[in-house]
């Protein structure tokens, strides 16, 4: 990589920019402003001169940004110089700025290619370049992390379709509160309805891709499939008759396959047609931007649950392997998974730490923050704690009071999770001092 980003910005300058604007002026610019003026087909740059003596070396280079690939030990085939486009709003030059602005952290250059149906030849060449320098965190970003109040203490219930998260302050800020209960926030992080109506559209798409990619291997390999039952019974019916069978084009029975239930010939082996080829890197294209969409919307619950509740959370150790061996559908839908990671990130980012505590040691879902033990199937939504038996009548929704006790849970050693104690002391006085129903009513949505 060689070239700098002042002379790609001299080089292909955008009508109305300032004469001679910098890199850094041009990050300052509002979002929306076009900074370059770049061709359709990118001229790729000379070779610089060295001194008025001939053919310089690239090193020297200090115009537009390109990539430069050596001809070789031997030297005698040439170099080929690729020319860089850069994104031409302003929105995206504070990146620019952080990664490109000094040309000594340029570390190395990885080709790669990835399949994009909507691009000639069905594929896309990108050069990801790696440089020497912190990773770049925009201004809101940090603005928004050193705002994160630090002085609470969270909990978080993960859950199939759900992340209740509670917090309250410190300890030495809940000593000195004239209403313990007052300072104790809450939030629940739901699929929206839209969002759940956006979800059941994207998947009827993908059981149409799938569909039609099943339907494409059968017609190319109809010798690897059995009939279907309407297809048998058709044929049987023209034989009856007396008439010749028809020719099906695509099977709907199961593939043919041995004894033991495996295929007679292998999928890897089958006829691929264009139109499979065709529609299964369209299939995987989308995969790429479902995952890219769920990616985002976790970091931004993350951002916005720290935001509100602090780094300093505790979670529940929990595999959740096995919730999508059984809820492997609401699991895929709400991705907690994705959810619990992202927050573990943005935590760590923030100053604070994810902390895992153990189920066996702690059990949250089955205790009342008076310390009364309230058991509850899975299929019981609602905490209620009975007043006899030294209860203290707290009800309120499960989730939230699993989260509430996890902000009271401590560990001896953070990274061991059976270390894991809940303060029944604090969270009685916090969250029971108000009597039945916890002050604020723990069913804010996020």
């Amino acid at each position: 990589m060689h070239g700098t980003l002042a002379g790609h910005l001299a080089a292909h300058p955008a009508p109305g920019l300032p004469e001679g604007a910098t890199p850094a002026q041009a990050a300052a610019l509002p979002p929306g402003t076009s900074v370059l003026a770049q061709p359709r087909t990118m001229p790729a740059p000379t070779a610089p001169r060295s001194r008025g003596q001939g053919q310089g070396v690239w090193w020297e280079h200090d115009g537009p940004l390109a990539l430069v690939y050596a001809g070789g030990p031997d030297g005698h085939r040439g170099d080929l110089v690729v020319p860089v486009r850069l994104p031409q709003g302003a929105g995206q030059w504070p990146h620019l700025l952080h990664t490109l602005s000094d040309p000594e952290t340029f570390h190395k250059v990885d080709l790669v290619r990835h399949q994009d149906p909507a691009e000639p030849g069905g594929w896309v060449y990108e050069a990801h370049l790696m440089v020497l320098a912190p990773a770049y965190v925009p201004a809101s970003t940090a603005g928004r992390r050193a705002q994160a109040p630090t002085g609470r203490r969270g909990g978080v219930d993960g859950n199939v379709s759900n992340l209740a998260v509670v917090s309250v302050p410190d300890e030495p800020v809940i000593a000195g509160a004239a209403s313990p209960g007052a300072a104790v926030v809450s939030s629940k992080v739901a699929t929206a309805s839209d969002e759940r109506d956006r979800i059941a559209r994207r998947e009827r798409k993908r059981r149409r891709r799938q569909r039609a990619l099943e339907r494409s291997r059968r017609a190319s390999n109809t010798a690897q499939y059995e009939l279907g039952k309407r297809q048998r019974k058709r044929q049987r019916r023209r034989q009856a008759a007396g008439l010749s069978p028809r020719q099906v084009t695509v099977p709907g029975g199961p593939r043919i396959a041995r004894a033991d239930g495996t295929p007679r010939r292998s999928h890897r082996h089958d006829t691929l047609s264009s139109t499979y080829r065709r529609l299964r890197a369209r299939d995987a294209a989308a995969a790429q931007r479902i995952t890219q969409s769920r990616r985002t919307r976790a970091r931004r619950t993350a951002g916005q649950i720290v935001a509100v509740h602090g780094p300093n959370l505790v979670i529940e150790d929990c595999d959740i392997r096995g919730w999508f061996r059984l809820w492997g559908r609401a699991c895929a839908r709400f991705t907690p998974g994705m959810l619990i990671t992202a927050l573990d990130h943005e935590c760590a980012n923030t100053g604070g730490r994810l902390l895992r505590a153990a189920t066996r040691t702690t059990a949250l879902s089955q205790h009342c923050p008076c310390g009364h033990r309230v058991p509850k199937t899975l299929r019981v939504r609602t905490h209620h704690c009975p007043t006899q038996d030294g209860g203290c009548g707290l009800t309120g929704d499960r989730d939230l009071v699993s989260a509430a006790l996890a902000a009271f849970t401590h560990l001896h050693d953070s990274d061991d999770p059976s270390t894991a104690r809940v303060d029944y002391q604090t969270s009685r006085r916090v969250l029971c001092a108000a009597g039945p129903g916890l002050p604020g009513a723990l069913t804010e949505m996020m």
